[in-house]
């Protein structure tokens, strides 16, 4: 079966010989009737690929659909056949909701078109097959090689800090949050890596009003910020608003393929819940600040004694980040990116 934009050869080929055998004198009117008849059902039979993801589109973009019903239109509008950016779009869904392998054979050729932008948002797509393969520097040199070649979109930039992070590459990471500037300021997703900077700056105030602004202004669907946000209440030794944090945390929306696992976050909650695996959580969490930023808990061994209480003594006093919002305009301030020699340190210290 003819796919891409090939899929329209035969229609195309059937209209040219009904033109053709309406200027060959003598020949009969139906000859001519019957071959547009029949490349109106060529190119109707070209599009139902066309149709079917126009319907499965429709679908998700109202909110009330079964992803899996839609993934498996995408999957058979692919089959048929689909224009480049629409396969591309298709292949990315299928990638993140149903078949990896698919959705690569499909992506593999798209990077390589001749239209910029397909090319880019295809290896944008299949960026992300490797870093579920955990493979993180093809994932990001296949962002790098997207770039070069002119293709620029918030998506890029929050594949390729996802990267930069999961990689250990936090100086890749605070450069490219500064080469964003404040372009990427009305992005939750972005919004949160500046916070995640300013963390592992060892900025937790200014962490903290970003955070507040972001999980209590705009109450984001994906659990990220408020499991960030339950890292800066721990770090003042806020039990009770880390939890609060954590429970919103259990309470998101999970991608199938994400940072962070429902039962990551459960764990986290159980362990600032516990009486005694509180403090030594609560250390260990300080020590190991990228590691849980990347999805995963540190280990601990729980205390002998139980804590009791809403606050670990020893710890600085937390600021009330809902009045740093009022004097500061966060939206028009840019991310604190340079990393110092003392950035350094912190970083290899807390870094686990």
């Amino acid at each position: 079966m003819l796919k891409g934009k090939y899929r329209l050869v035969p229609g195309a080929v059937l209209i040219a010989a009904a033109l053709i055998s309406m200027s060959i004198e003598g020949t009969p009117g139906w000859v001519g009737l019957a071959f547009v008849v029949l490349a109106v059902i060529a190119l109707a039979l070209a599009n139902r690929g066309v149709y079917i993801y126009t319907k499965a589109i429709r679908m998700i973009n109202s909110g009330h659909s079964d992803k899996q019903q839609t993934t498996a239109m995408m999957k058979k509008a692919l089959s048929i056949g689909l224009p480049q950016n629409y396969a591309m779009v298709a292949a990315t869904l299928m990638l993140q909701d149903d078949d990896p392998e698919a959705a690569r054979k499909v992506l593999e050729p798209l990077a390589k078109a001749s239209d910029g932008k397909i090319a880019g948002g295809a290896m944008t797509s299949l960026s992300m097959y490797w870093w579920m393969k955990k493979d993180y520097q093809k994932a990001i040199d296949l962002c790098l090689e997207a770039k070069k070649k002119g293709y620029v979109s918030k998506n890029i930039y929050i594949n390729l800090l996802t990267y930069y992070l999961a990689a250990g590459k936090t100086k890749d990471f605070s450069e490219t949050l500064k080469e964003m500037g404040t372009s990427g300021a009305s992005s939750p997703a972005i919004v949160d890596f500046i916070a995640v900077n300013e963390m592992l700056h060892g900025n937790w105030k200014q962490a903290g009003a970003y955070l507040e602004a972001l999980c209590n202004e705009a109450s984001p669907a994906f659990p990220d910020p408020y499991i960030h946000f339950a890292q800066v209440h721990l770090h003042y030794g806020n039990l009770r608003d880390a939890r609060a944090m954590m429970e919103k945390a259990v309470a998101a929306e999970y991608a199938r393929y994400s940072v962070y696992t429902r039962d990551t976050a459960k764990a986290m909650l159980k362990a600032i819940s516990s009486e005694r695996d509180i403090l030594p959580f609560a250390e260990a969490a300080e020590r190991n600040v990228l590691l849980i930023v990347n999805g995963q808990l540190p280990e601990w061994k729980p205390s002998d004694e139980g804590f009791e209480g809403d606050t670990i003594p020893g710890c600085p006093e937390e600021p009330l980040f809902r009045e740093m919002l009022k004097e500061e305009e966060l939206d028009d301030r840019e991310a604190n990116t340079e990393l110092t020699e003392k950035d350094e340190e912190w970083l290899r210290r807390h870094q686990g």
